[in-house]
């Protein structure tokens, strides 16, 4: 199975350096270039600049921006999917997973990664990637009303859950047993400055990754 992934709980503190040495090599490319699709409208382009200057750091090139709810522009569509690599941004996990599929791009997304690119999230972003968005609502996201979303399957390319923001572990520990009970689903716990790397069928944890599964923590 084709898949790079790079799941980070946040890009903000110096300890995501980890995962940002991994990121580069996992793109495998001089000079890559790397989409952005914002979680919601970012007018002024405020949050994409900052993280224009955060990937001009790593040696990675973020020039392409996508919106997908009040400024969106289909024909850059192909220029996303030409990237080396989409960076899908944090923020509310639900309002992002509503445009994604009002604007028809779960399955795009799914094949981008089954080509071969590589896809990056950050917080919701993150969330996206996995089967469904129930850690969304753990993370203090607040549920959009109406019947659009009764639906919480997200893209499904990896077969685990995903909790960022996990800074203090053992107030969580319950939250995350209940979680893998109630969902029988592997979930994974990750603080700040920490994340996951998908290649393949390998996955690489960096950093003090908790584990539950069946309603019980498990040793990473």
């Amino acid at each position: 199975m084709i898949r790079k992934l790079v799941l980070y709980s946040d890009q903000v503190i110096p300890e995501n350096a980890k995962i940002d040495r991994r990121l580069a090599s996992l793109i495998g490319k001089q000079n890559p270039i790397i989409g952005y699709i914002p979680s919601s409208s970012d007018p002024e382009r405020i949050w994409f600049k900052q993280k224009q200057v955060y990937y001009e750091t790593l040696g990675l090139n973020l020039s392409v921006y996508f919106e997908i709810d009040v400024n969106y522009e289909p024909s850059m569509f192909h220029s996303l999917l030409r990237c080396d690599a989409i960076h899908l941004s944090g923020g509310n996990t639900y309002h992002f997973l509503y445009w994604l599929r009002v604007r028809g791009l779960i399955v795009p997304l799914q094949e981008y990664v089954a080509n071969g690119g590589t896809l990056i999230g950050t917080s919701a972003g993150a969330i996206l990637m996995t089967p469904e968005i129930g850690t969304a609502r753990l993370c203090g996201d607040a549920p959009l009303t109406g019947e659009e979303m009764t639906d919480s399957s997200a893209l499904g390319l990896v077969d685990f859950a995903f909790l960022p923001h996990l800074n203090d572990v053992e107030a969580a520990t319950n939250v995350l047993e209940e979680y893998s009970q109630n969902y029988q689903r592997v979930i994974y716990g990750c603080p700040d400055g920490d994340g996951i790397i998908v290649n393949g069928e390998h996955i690489e944890y960096l950093g003090n990754i908790q584990k539950a599964v069946s309603g019980s923590l498990v040793r990473v």
